[in-house]
């Protein structure tokens, strides 16, 4: 998996949901590969006359296993992140159940004295491995147990036989090929994906306080109205302005209040609860927090704990200390089904309770009243 490839490898459930998506990806194309060559392979070859039973049997062990890892596909992008071992586990033995018995067929193929037989199964088997081996590159680890196991039983029997060691020099060379192959194909798939998530990362985030940025923000409100309102739970939004800010620029010039900015950022980001709370800096001197799961007390309890820190911390910028307050509006509410504008409303009501609280003479949480008084899905525009 992740940890398996080289250094310099995301970690985390999201990086995990990525690979095993490209994974997935990856291998659809080939899961009937399996069956479908088999059974092409041993009717065109005479095969199946000789040996019916154990050519339908393979048929419908590939077939089986073809659909098994075809379900699991399906489920395994899906999966919650502490059931993600289990299928994980499922979409291994899918995988290598296939290489072992095709690989297996091929090693009865080299004893069979059928040369049209070994000759098919041996360009069908080098080319099943060459593209499996590059679907499952991402993870080396399986890519790699996928080769052997799938060439291992062809290399045992070429050895065994004394008449096949050419053949077996060949396979062996073949493997180590596919071993190198492996390694170019992870750290090249490695090196992509670091840069798009570096990419990525840079264009969600803000460059002086390196909290996320206002285009983020919104992105992740949307997401998250969409699952709180699927899972009927409270979503709490904050959004918070620094007080009087253009006089501290004026007086202390702007570096002093870029200073100042990040600073703020440092204790909103560690005094936020959990590492799933969104927070962001909104545009200029103001910053806004999502609260996902979190009720009405529970987002005032984080709103006052952070306004009461920035309160009482000093400002220290080349011999320069002061001190700086923010003013907060916030909306927590229970939402129980999604509509079209819903994350926009709901931040306008946390903007409008901000500006409420600067009114009443700033330094001070102020709660929208569609906290209290209204429901998701029931709040209008004009409520407030």
């Amino acid at each position: 998996m992740a940890a398996e490839a080289i250094v310099h490898q995301p970690e985390g459930s999201d990086a995990w949901l990525r690979v095993w998506r490209d994974i997935v990806k990856r291998a659809m194309p080939g899961i009937f590969i399996y069956p479908i060559f088999w059974a092409v392979i041993a009717a065109s070859s005479g095969f199946h006359k000789l040996h019916p039973a154990l050519s339908w049997s393979v048929v419908a062990a590939l077939t089986g296993i073809s659909i098994v890892r075809l379900i699991n596909a399906i489920y395994l992008t899906r999966v919650q992140p502490e059931k993600r071992q289990v299928w994980q586990g499922l979409f291994w033995f899918g995988i290598l159940a296939h290489s072992g018995i095709y690989g297996s067929m091929f090693a009865l193929s080299l004893l069979s004295g059928n040369a049209q037989f070994s000759l098919l199964m041996a360009f069908s088997g080098a080319g099943i491995v060459a593209g499996g081996v590059n679907s499952f590159s991402p993870s080396r680890n399986l890519a790699y147990a996928y080769a052997i196991v799938f060439l291992s039983p062809g290399i045992v029997v070429a050895l065994w036989s004394q008449d096949l060691w050419v053949e077996a020099g060949f396979i062996v060379t073949y493997l180590f090929y596919m071993w190198n192959l492996v390694r170019q194909q992870n750290a090249e798939y490695w090196v992509s994906l670091n840069n798009e998530r570096t990419l990525a990362l840079q264009s969600r985030t803000d460059s002086l306080t390196t909290l996320n940025n206002r285009r983020y923000f919104d992105e992740k409100l949307k997401e998250l109205c969409h699952l709180s309102s699927r899972d009927h739970m409270n979503l709490s939004i904050l959004v918070l302005d620094c007080d009087f800010f253009k006089a501290v620029n004026d007086k202390y010039g702007h570096d002093f209040g870029d200073e100042c900015l990040r600073q703020v950022a440092n204790v909103l980001t560690t005094n936020l609860p959990r590492a799933t709370d969104v927070c962001a800096r909104y545009g200029g001197e103001e910053f806004s927090i999502i609260l996902a799961g979190t009720d009405l007390q529970g987002a005032q309890l984080v709103a006052e704990k952070i306004r009461n820190k920035i309160e009482k911390m000093e400002i220290k910028y080349k011999n320069i200390t002061t001190k700086v307050t923010i003013s907060v509006g916030l909306v927590s509410v229970r939402l129980d089904n999604f509509e079209v504008g819903l994350p926009e409303r709901l931040f306008k009501y946390a903007d409008e309770a901000l500006y409420l609280a600067k009114e009443q003479g700033r330094n001070r949480v102020v709660c929208s009243v569609a906290s209290t008084a209204l429901q998701a899905g029931k709040v209008k525009t004009a409520s407030l």
